[in-house]
């Protein structure tokens, strides 16, 4: 009998043991992210937001809060969850390369660039602030840039498909063709279906 008693009193105090609100934040973040792999996107951004409300530093929840009022196409708000994670952590690349991508989808190409290379000045060697910064350029015709910030994607990670791809198109687009065809064969290598993804016939 003492020891049930014992056993009891163990599990209440673990009951009473408080939940940090980081912990509290990490769980309504996870329930974001299963809600968001199942396009329930409004779900998915009150999840999001009860993350953030609870810890207003947890940047991935605003990126992903951002994400998913991107989906539901609520424009304003979702620019501003992925400013406030840039607010929130000015170091984090992934936050700089968020906020670009959203500009670059509404057209809003030089503040996009400037997005990117605040997201390269967080991390010099991230191979995806690169790429980003290229398909910028890319969309400017600013040809030798872009060829450059793809260069530069493909030396910090010589695996990205889409970095040789890019970096192909934009030769192509330049008028050097036995450029485009070396790139492109090396993003083929790298990725048997890239062909099918981007409509390309073979």
């Amino acid at each position: 009998m003492r020891l049930l008693t014992g056993i009891l009193l163990i599990c209440l105090l673990l009951l009473l043991v408080p939940v940090s609100p980081a912990e509290d934040s990490t769980a309504w973040y996870d329930k974001g992210v299963e809600l968001m792999n199942q396009s329930k996107y409004p779900e998915a951004a009150a999840a999001f937001r009860n993350a953030t409300t609870i810890d207003p530093n947890n940047t991935w929840a605003w990126l992903n809060l951002g994400k998913a009022m991107q989906e539901m196409n609520w424009i304003t708000p979702s620019y501003d969850a992925f400013k406030n994670a840039t607010n929130v952590d000015a170091n984090n690349t992934w936050a700089w390369i968020f906020r670009g991508n959203f500009l670059q989808s509404r057209g809003q190409i030089p503040q996009a660039i400037t997005m990117y290379q605040a997201a390269i000045k967080g991390d010099s060697k991230n191979s995806w602030a690169y790429y980003h910064l290229g398909t910028a350029y890319q969309a400017l015709a600013q040809y030798k840039e872009a060829k450059q910030a793809f260069t530069n994607a493909i030396t910090y990670d010589p695996n990205n498909e889409w970095a040789w791809y890019n970096l192909a198109m934009v030769l192509k687009s330049a008028g050097d063709f036995p450029g485009y065809q070396v790139n492109l064969k090396k993003a083929i290598a790298l990725d048997p279906e890239l062909p099918k993804k981007v409509g390309l016939s073979t």
